[in-house]
Parts: structure tokens; C-alpha cells; sequence
């Protein structure tokens, strides 16, 4: 670690610190991490520690500072600001120059052959690509002037939608839609709001977003690859491999293992070095985030509603989910959730519900379906009028 540069060292912990809360940013409200450490840290960093710091700002500054560092906040996270977006793109576009001036050099190499140079163009030329369009599409706004229409792409299920109108838009609520608070607008079929995009995700561009982040998960994992056959390739070239041997700060010979030659090396290429600590830390956290969208969307309900069937989750847990029937002689059902203050009341025939896998998706078309239906999504002028439950 002596021959290792503090420069370096501390940029690599930094980046790994980063690397980390963008992580845990990115899987921190998946429903596959409720109830563990990772779902602890995230409610942390995103409810607790900004709690603690308005408490700590309002003690020692006073109201009046603590009030406009608040409202700073509500600007940055609370609405819709470029500022991620520029961060993410300023971030990209040096990881692209740090590898087009210290890695592409090297390719070829004797373990990365010349047409490596086919799938790295394909992949950037599609990330990018897919890129843009999710940032640039209408990711399906509801306006006055095609509400009507966005209200026939889907039915309301009673369950997790209702007919009702938007208290901020004043204007008929289609199903599977959201009002982005960030955005300040009902978007159609909303997935979430991304500042990464400084755009919400939703009918009109779910189809761009899910495959940039299928092409960043290869341009991450693939670039690992790369960058790793480059950091081989270099030990041959200055002879750190096959057991060198060094001499430290007293003059003592001293043999290189292959982690001390790696660690020496970088020493050399500290953009290097901080490029292959930032691929290696994405390539897991992307992957991961890019097959649960992937589950979501083929299971046939957006991150939104995921958060909708948690709350009936609990219902069901609670004893207050029932398939109702309206009449004694009608055999259709429909689930429903009433309230134990309410069920002596309610006189109708019900049963009660045991498991959240016996409540159906109104929305889930089957899994290739449901991907056709985000993929190739239909206009809202001309989309079908969706099955009713």
C-alpha cells in the first residue's frame, strides 16, 4: 500500500462511497429488499438523516436559515431540476475520454482481440441512443386535450384505481396513471419519477428507459471486461508479471504478487484505477435494478403499483380483503377492501381473501404480453379500450 499513491486511494473511496448511496438509491425501494439492512439504510439516508439535519439546522442556526436550506432541498429533490442529469452525463462522458485515451489504445490485445471494436460501437451507439429518446420523449402526460383518450388505454380495477379526479391537474385521473410531484403532471402508466433523466417513466417512454438500462448493463459489465484485459495486458508491458520484482523507498528488492502489481500499476494509471472502481461498483447495482424492472414489467405492474400491492399486501395480512359479490344470485366477484369497523355493515356476500397470490392483476397480460404491450405501446388516440374486471 506504500508504493500506492494517497491520491489515488482516497479518489477510489470516494468513488466507492458514491457508488454506494447511488446503489443503495437505486435498490433501496424495491420491494425484493423490504424488510432488510438495505431497506434500513435507505429509509436512513432518505427520511432519517435529512430529519436529523432540519432538527440539528433549526437548534443551531435558527429558524429563518433552517426554512431556506429547506426550500434549497425542495428545489434540488423536490422538483423537477437538471442537476443529476448534468452530473450523470458530465460522469459518462469522462468515463468515455478516460477510456478512449488510456483503454482503447491497448485493444487489441492478446486477450482482447481487433473486433471487440464491433460490439463496443453497437453498445455505446445504443446506450446513448436509448439514452436521449427516454430523456427527450413524452413519457405520456394526461392533458385536457387527450384525457379522454388516456382514460380507454386501461379499466379501473376498484382495487388500486378508482374513477376519480386529480386534485392538482383538476381533471379525470386515467388508471395505472400518477401525479408527479416533481413534474407537477399526471403521467400515464407512471414507473417513477428519474432524476438521472430529469424525466418521468411511463407509457410513452418506458420502452426507451428499460433498454438503456439493459445497454448500460452491458456497457458496465462489458467494460469491466475490457478495462480488466487492459490492466493484464499492462503488466506485461511494463514486466509486472511472472513474479517481478521492485525495489521500496530503502532499496530493497521486493517480489510482486499479482494484487501488488495491479495496486502498482494503478499507481501509473490512477484514471484507470477509478475507472475500473466505478465499473466494477455499477455493473452490480445496474444489472440488478435492470432485472427487476424487467421482472416488474413482465409480471405486469410498474414500480407505482408496486407500492399499491404492498398496501393490499398488509390488507390481506390485516383480514380486511374480501371477494364481494353484489347479489346473492351473481356469480362475478370482485376483490375488495373493507374495514373492520365497516364489515358488520356490509351485508354483502363476501369471502374472505387468505393470500395476496389469490387477488388478481387486472392488469397482467402474461409475461410476453405485458413486455409487447411497454415495447410497442398503443397511441393513446387509437389504444384498445382495456378488459374490464
Amino acid at each position: 500500500m506504500s508504493m500506492w499513491s494517497f491520491t489515488v486511494f482516497w479518489a477510489l473511496a470516494a468513488l466507492g462511497v458514491f457508488g454506494l448511496w447511488v446503489t443503495l438509491l437505486i435498490l433501496g425501494p424495491n420491494r425484493m429488499f423490504r424488510g432488510t439492512a438495505v431497506e434500513r439504510a435507505y429509509f436512513a439516508v432518505t427520511e432519517m438523516l435529512p430529519e436529523a439535519l432540519e432538527r440539528w439546522m433549526r437548534s443551531g442556526v435558527g429558524d429563518p436559515l433552517a426554512a431556506r436550506a429547506e426550500r434549497a432541498w425542495n428545489a434540488l429533490f423536490g422538483r423537477r431540476n437538471p442537476m443529476f442529469q448534468i452530473f450523470g452525463v458530465v460522469l459518462y462522458w469522462t468515463g468515455l475520454a478516460v477510456f478512449f485515451v488510456q483503454v482503447a489504445p491497448h485493444i487489441p490485445n492478446r486477450y482482447a482481440a481487433s473486433w471487440q471494436w464491433v460490439p463496443i460501437g453497437a453498445t455505446l451507439a445504443a446506450n446513448i441512443g436509448s439514452y436521449i429518446a427516454a430523456c427527450a420523449a413524452d413519457p405520456g402526460v394526461v392533458s385536457a386535450e387527450n384525457v379522454d383518450a388516456a382514460c380507454q388505454v386501461f379499466g379501473y380495477d376498484h382495487l388500486l384505481y378508482f374513477e376519480r379526479d386529480c386534485r392538482t391537474c383538476l381533471q379525470c385521473k386515467p388508471a395505472r396513471s400518477k401525479h408527479c410531484s416533481a413534474c407537477q403532471r399526471c403521467v400515464q402508466m407512471m414507473d417513477h419519477h428519474c432524476i438521472w433523466l430529469n424525466n418521468c417513466v411511463g407509457l410513452g417512454n418506458a420502452r426507451w428507459f428499460l433498454c438503456f438500462l439493459a445497454t448500460f448493463s452491458i456497457v458496465c459489465v462489458y467494460g469491466t471486461y475490457l478495462v480488466g484485459t487492459v490492466i493484464l495486458e499492462l503488466r506485461h508491458v511494463h514486466g509486472l508479471a511472472d513474479g517481478a520484482v521492485i525495489w521500496d523507498e530503502l532499496g530493497q528488492p521486493v517480489q510482486l504478487s499479482f494484487k501488488s502489481s495491479v495496486l502498482y500499476l494503478f499507481d501509473g494509471y490512477p484514471l484507470l484505477a477509478v475507472l475500473f472502481v466505478l465499473l466494477l461498483v455499477l455493473a452490480p447495482a445496474i444489472g440488478i435494478f435492470t432485472a427487476y424492472q424487467l421482472r416488474i414489467t413482465a409480471l405486469g405492474y410498474t414500480s407505482n403499483e408496486e407500492t399499491k400491492w404492498l398496501n393490499i399486501s398488509d390488507a390481506v395480512k390485516d383480514g380486511v380483503v374480501f371477494a364481494v359479490r353484489d347479489h346473492e344470485d351473481t356469480p362475478h366477484e370482485t376483490i375488495q377492501v373493507i374495514e373492520k369497523e365497516d364489515q358488520t355493515d356490509d351485508a354483502r356476500p363476501r369471502r374472505p381473501i387468505s393470500h395476496l397470490r389469490h387477488v388478481p392483476n387486472m392488469y397482467d397480460r402474461g409475461p410476453w404480453l405485458n413486455l409487447k404491450f411497454v415495447l410497442f405501446p398503443p397511441r393513446p388516440e387509437s389504444g384498445p379500450k382495456a378488459h374490464q374486471s
